[in-house]
């Protein structure tokens, strides 16, 4: 028997964050999270247990490009902030590759966008991935390597401009 009070305080908040990444808006978020949750609910007696998250999290993707798609516009969230230091000249360049970062996740497919969230600020693992956009762990390594790559090619951008 699932406690879906619990699953939801302990999970809500990060599925809507995912949401909110691909939507960026933040009452649209919270209706697709709760679509998200009660699609999950209707079909529970389907859902392996052990696939709840991974189903969630699927379950919201479709929900948000489905969204994204039918309003013709794309927009991944604000990236986490990075620590800031004391030192003015440090905390600049840190706003700086801030900003870049954010520049480069908006530049880059949508698809792709995801893929390096999921792993480096959701801290997804590949299979996790796989599961949650529903493609296999080597289509997920290959979208991470092409990903990084074009990341890399939009933050050269940046540093050639001198803004890095």
């Amino acid at each position: 028997m699932i406690n879906w009070e619990l699953l939801v305080q302990s999970e809500g908040d990060k599925i809507l964050n995912y949401i909110r990444k691909i939507v960026g808006d933040l009452d649209n978020s919270k209706d697709i999270l709760q679509d998200t949750f009660l699609a999950c609910y209707q079909n529970i007696d389907r859902i392996d247990t052990d696939y709840l998250l991974p189903y969630l999290y699927k379950t919201a993707h479709n929900k948000a490009i489905n969204f994204v798609k039918k309003n013709a516009k794309f927009v991944f969230g604000k990236i986490p902030e990075i620590v800031h230091h004391d030192d003015y000249e440090q905390q600049q360049k840190q706003e700086n590759l801030e900003k870049a970062i954010q520049s480069c996740f908006q530049k880059l497919k949508p698809k792709y966008a995801m893929v390096l969230d999921l792993q480096f600020y959701q801290k997804k693992s590949y299979k996790e991935i796989a599961d949650i956009l529903g493609t296999t762990v080597s289509a997920v390594e290959s979208m991470l390597v092409r990903a990084k790559k074009e990341c890399k090619k939009i933050l050269q951008e940046y540093k050639n401009l001198g803004v890095l």
